[in-house]
């Protein structure tokens, strides 16, 4: 078994935990008993799928067909994949991972993808709450119902899309620890890659510079760059370019208004606003307005102590960007480790006022959660995703994470 730990220690009990685990570590009952019915439940869902004609998993279908077209010759770009708005609008390296697949037929692929989400979810779960201190916890099986229950319907989705989005968490949640093991270089690399995928991440970049990770801003320079050219080996410059040029049409013509876009805070603040004003303003100032707070925050923070407070100050970031960017509902998952914190901070019996926490995220829960029509039916999931309240219900969760952080500095006797 390999397992290291460090923590904060106050009256006895483990405040903040990090720990080098892989899977030669011994799982606990709760984790082992999580495991088994997360992989039966996804498996019986795999089944249904298949059975009510379901299992188009039309993201991944857009990958694996723009990884054929990339090396058939074919159009990668503009060119709809499976559904009407199956468009392909990542840059050519993004491809690359999907060839192997490519070159088996789509039933045989989509399994192995679907495999390798599900098995992604399982892992993710029990190390994203092990990393904010529950393998400490006598709690443990409660903590991960709470945030399995939390986290249903954008596993869901997760599975039935076959998108990418949980792998790009994972690979923040790794950039996260290269970080705290001052493995800077490895964490700049990871960084190149996620951009590579999706420049959103670009969120973190001022973070990074603040920080002064000049290791890492450099080495994810690099490998933005070798992943620009990687595709030119075997396409040819001209090609590659011509590619390049493509992607870039691709990501200006999927743009819309921000402030039309119902779940970021310029949609929250533009249906309020009167007619006369002018909304093209709120960009701009709701930027600012975050990035002040943020910036407060952090600050407010530099005395305290690793791990948790890279934890926190990444994971707020990651889970700003459906509110500040266009995306998907389906991205407002990258909001999973904050969850996971709160809901050990709940249980680690350190926030005052819990029955406000507690409120808060019950709140949240609803418009988070269960904005499924299959749950509450088309008329309610449309006026959750497409009426702000999902946005509204990612915004409480940040703020109740931030609230519970420092609420446990002031415990623990650090300075705020």
């Amino acid at each position: 078994m390999a397992f290291r730990a460090r923590g904060i220690y106050d009256n006895g009990k483990i405040r903040y935990y990090t720990c080098r685990v892989n899977f030669r570590q011994s799982l606990t009952k709760p984790e082992l008993v999580f495991a088994f019915i997360a992989t039966l439940l996804g498996l019986g869902y795999f089944a249904l799928e298949f059975a009510n004609d379901r299992a188009q998993m039309a993201d991944f279908r857009v990958y694996y067909d723009a990884a054929s077209a990339l090396l058939r010759n074919g159009k990668v770009y503009g060119e709809a994949f499976g559904v009407s708005s199956g468009f392909f609008k990542y840059s050519p390296a993004a491809c690359l991972p999907f060839v192997p697949l490519a070159l088996l037929p789509y039933t045989a692929a989509s399994v192995i993808y679907y495999t390798l989400v599900l098995s992604a979810i399982v892992w993710f779960m029990i190390m994203i709450i092990r990393a904010t201190g529950a393998t400490v916890s006598k709690n443990q099986g409660r903590i991960l119902l709470i945030v399995s229950l939390f986290m249903a319907d954008h596993l869901e989705r997760e599975l039935h899309l076959g998108n990418v989005n949980l792998f790009l968490l994972i690979a923040v949640y790794f950039i996260y620890k290269k970080i705290i093991s001052e493995k800077k270089s490895q964490a700049g690399i990871l960084y190149g890659i996620v951009l590579l995928f999706k420049p959103h991440f670009l969120i973190l970049l001022p973070y990074w510079l603040w920080r002064k990770e000049w290791k890492l801003v450099v080495y994810s320079s690099i490998a933005i760059l070798i992943g620009l050219l990687v595709p030119a080996l075997f396409k040819g410059w001209t090609a590659n370019m011509t590619l390049l040029g493509e992607w870039m049409a691709a990501i200006r013509d999927h743009n819309v208004q921000l402030y039309e876009s119902p779940n970021t805070v310029y949609g929250l603040v533009h249906v309020v606003m009167p007619g006369s004003f002018n909304h093209s303003l709120l960009i701009p100032m709701l930027l600012a307005v975050t990035g002040l707070l943020y910036l407060l925050f952090i600050s407010r923070n530099k005395n305290t102590s690793e791990p948790m407070r890279t934890f926190i100050e990444v994971f707020v970031l990651v889970a700003l960007i459906p509110n500040l960017a266009h995306t998907d509902t389906e991205h407002f998952m990258w909001t999973w480790p904050l969850i996971a914190f709160s809901v050990v901070q709940l249980f680690q019996h350190t926030v005052k006022l819990k029955w406000v926490v507690v409120l808060l995220l019950t709140m949240a829960f609803v418009p988070y959660c269960l904005n499924s029509p299959d749950i509450v039916g088309k008329q309610l999931r449309y006026l959750f995703d497409e009426g702000g309240l999902l946005g509204l219900a990612n915004l409480m969760i940040i703020g109740v994470s931030v609230w519970v952080f420092g609420m446990d500095l002031q415990q623990t006797g650090q300075k705020v």
